[in-house]
């Protein structure tokens, strides 16, 4: 028992004050003996605490969810956990980062979803040419232009799938002419012979870097030592000169590759045009660069515009730069789409342009993708001749929507994905749709409406049971939730059996409706009394069997007195069957070798006595055969019946019969392993555990065993199988 002190006895007597400070202990009582208190807790009745449900900032709270739980964004501290935004009182916690939605307070930290934060002050670039060491149609450069198409970033393995086509440039080709697709053979030292693999980027205009962003979409493989491919990263500015920015490591866990340049103070004093970056590694993938130029640094002193520069670069290549044109003197903005273009002048060589689109219309930026988050507003700067970014207002759509909005279901958007068109939701069966409006609505933020509806997993109406009757109340005969229960009870002379197999006997059926949305299998079948003992074979007569109500009496010629032993209705005999008193004897010996078969009788041949037969040749089974088959006329469909033992009944018989006990070939143990084994290809073997028909093998490939394998012996005999239907 537990008692609290001090507080509990002001509580129980209604004398707890508002603003008065109260301390609490807890110790444990048994019987007169005491426990040692716990630490004091001090309370101010009436004042916050962690668990409240609502944020108390005086207390230090982060969030208050209600519970002193740890590990659901609100920890039992009542501080906010890492990867959780939490909102509201009570605290409602959620992860935020990879969910497509950006919010204010992720704005500048959360790239996957809002793209790259540009801080006041800067400019980003992203690349607009690229050329690498490995052209190919397949795989162009071209597709580290623009922002990245995807955040997703995978490690190279041997046994992985061929690259997801256009999430970055990989180069198509390893080693000299050796196609990509046989890179998984390459061991790790040839990785390292490879041919220089590099890959160069320019931007529109050259400025002042700060810093370089490299988005990847492979990091490679990791080689000896659990080292990680490298980039050697160059910047090349007007004059055609290179600048070292050192090698750096590769990895998803670090994605972009950031490159502060402002500790090279070297390269502040100089304009870029182009990054060249050098990789360590063919396997690398990569699907963006960008450049962050400052307006807070001045570039050298241009008094003149440079003219075209045609120098020679990196493997020849060049980058191509326009004359610089009047100061200030940008392209018109004729954009499509638009419900509004309002520029305004800042001065020589400055305007900025507010730009809006039509309702149903979204921001899309040189990549083809749509602005993150889907925006429909933007504010377009122009400097020096040039506009900060390239945008287009294009027809929002919002594609086919997730499965995760809405489970268990299909969407139907006959109508198309954009802008207020509509998708269906379908459940898929079992399922069931619950509420009264089953269509989801693209709207302005690129996303669909949330459901009204949802699809419910149900089973359909209680299904009849043969010889069962439904219990009172009865089960409602309509759909079921998962969980609920319908209970049976069987006729008489029947008994319940369950998926569940429990060895007790009941006349009441109990099934479930499951997880999966189906009825638990169950059934009422007829009550059956134990078969009496082999000793007894011939000995007795049955009105029914074995079945219920069934009377067998046992034949003694001097005991005709005898009464009738009767099977009940729980499965049970009404008395034991007992061997009449006045048998005597023994049954002669069985056969020698009959039928290839000999016998081990430990016990003797008197009644009761039992004998093992073994086949005198190996490896083979003794069976029982039907009298006009044996081991040569026996058919791969038949399934004789292996026998354990034979005993001497009270008749003085062998049962069963030696005559009828036979020696068949046993069995490899080799089934269902893929290759058709002849000597399996049997009912008696399972038909080699579907080894012979393509039908039942997930290769759909017959495979013989054996080299000479004859065609009659190797076609599927399984009469289950497909080919034969």
């Amino acid at each position: 028992e537990h008692r609290s002190q001090y507080a509990s006895k002001h509580s129980a007597a209604g004398e707890v004050t508002p603003g008065q400070r109260y301390q609490y202990q807890v110790q444990a009582e048994a019987g007169t003996e005491l426990g040692e208190a716990s630490p004091p807790l001090s309370h101010i009745h009436g004042a916050p605490y962690c668990g409240d449900g609502k944020v108390a900032g005086s207390l230090g709270e982060e969030c208050d969810d209600g519970d002193l739980l740890s590990g659901d964004g609100c920890s039992r501290a009542c501080q906010l956990e890492e990867g959780f935004h939490c909102a509201g009182e009570p605290s409602l916690c959620y992860i935020y980062e990879g969910d497509g939605i950006c919010e204010p307070f992720e704005k500048e930290t959360s790239i996957i979803d809002c793209g790259l934060y540009t801080p006041k002050g800067y400019l980003d670039l992203w690349a607009t040419q690229a050329y690498s060491s490995h052209e190919d149609k397949t795989c162009p450069a071209s597709l580290v232009t623009g922002e990245p198409h995807s955040m997703i970033c995978t490690s190279y393995h041997p046994e992985s799938p061929e690259h997801p086509p256009l999430t970055g440039w990989f180069p198509c080709v390893s080693s000299g002419n050796r196609p990509q697709d046989k890179r998984s053979e390459q061991t790790e030292g040839s990785l390292e012979r490879e041919d220089e693999v590099w890959l160069k980027v320019c931007f529109s205009r050259p400025g002042v870097a700060t810093a370089i962003f490299i988005f990847l979409a492979s990091d490679g493989p990791v080689l000896r030592e659990h080292q990680r491919p490298t980039v050697t990263v160059h910047l090349t500015d007007v004059s055609g000169n290179n600048h070292s920015l050192g090698t750096y490591e590769l990895s998803c866990q670090q994605n972009p590759l950031v490159i502060n340049v402002t500790h090279h103070l070297n390269v502040l004093s100089h304009q870029t045009t182009s990054v060249l970056l050098n990789f360590s590694s063919p396997l690398v993938g990569i699907s963006a660069v960008a450049l962050r130029t400052s307006s807070h640094i001045s570039p050298p002193n241009l008094d003149t515009c440079s003219p075209e520069h045609e120098g020679q670069n990196h493997q020849g290549r060049s980058c191509v730069h326009r004359p610089c044109g009047e100061q200030g003197s940008c392209a018109p903005l004729l954009l499509d789409h638009t419900e509004m273009v309002n520029c305004t002048s800042g001065g020589p060589g400055h305007m900025k342009c507010a730009i809006t689109c039509q309702r149903g219309f979204a921001l899309q930026g040189s990549s083809g993708k749509y602005l993150r988050p889907v925006q429909k507003e933007i504010l377009l700067t122009c400097s020096s001749g040039h506009w900060d970014r390239t945008v287009s207002c294009v027809p929002l759509d919002c594609g086919v929507p997730d499965p995760s909005l809405v489970s268990y279901a299909t969407f139907s958007c006959s109508e198309g994905t954009d802008f207020l068109k509509r998708c269906s939701i379908s459940c898929v069966p079992p399922a069931k749709l619950q509420g009264l409006n089953p269509w989801l609505t693209c709207l302005e933020d690129g996303l669909w409406s949330l459901p009204e509806a949802y699809c419910k997993l149900e089973c359909d109406v209680p299904p009849v049971i043969p010889n069962a009757s439904v219990l009172l109340p009865p089960c409602p005969q309509r759909s079921h939730d998962v969980g609920s229960v319908c209970r049976y009870e069987c006729k008489p002379g029947y008994y319940a059996v369950t998926s569940a197999d429990s060895k007790v006997r009941s006349n009441f059926l109990k099934i479930q409706c499951l997880e999966g949305g189906i009825w638990e299998q169950g059934s009422c079948i007829p009550v059956v009394c134990e078969p009496p003992s082999p000793v007894f074979e011939g000995m007795y007569e049955c009105t029914n069997g074995f079945e219920l109500n069934s009377q067998c009496m046992l034949n003694c010629n001097q005991e005709s007195g005898r009464r009738p032993i009767l099977c009940t209705k729980e499965g049970l005999w009404t008395e034991e069957f007992k061997l009449c008193e006045n048998l005597q004897g023994e049954c002669p010996p069985p056969p020698s070798e009959l039928n290839f078969v000999e016998y081990k009788c430990e016990q003797g041949y008197g009644i009761g006595a039992v004998c093992s037969p073994t086949c005198v040749i190996p490896p083979s089974d003794p069976v029982i055969l039907p009298e006009n088959i044996t081991a040569d006329t026996l058919e791969h469909w038949m399934e004789p019946v292996k026998v354990q033992s034979i005993v001497c009944t009270g008749r003085r018989q062998w049962h069963p019969d030696p005559v009828l006990v036979h020696c068949i070939q046993s069995c490899e143990p080799f089934q269902a392993d893929g290759w058709c084994d002849t000597i399996n290809n049997r009912a008696y073997c399972h038909y080699d555990g579907g080894d012979c028909c393509s039908s039942t093998l997930s290769s759909k490939k017959v495979i013989p065993f054996a080299a000479d394998c004859d065609l009659d012996e190797c076609t599927c005999r399984d009469p289950k199988a497909e080919e034969n239907q």
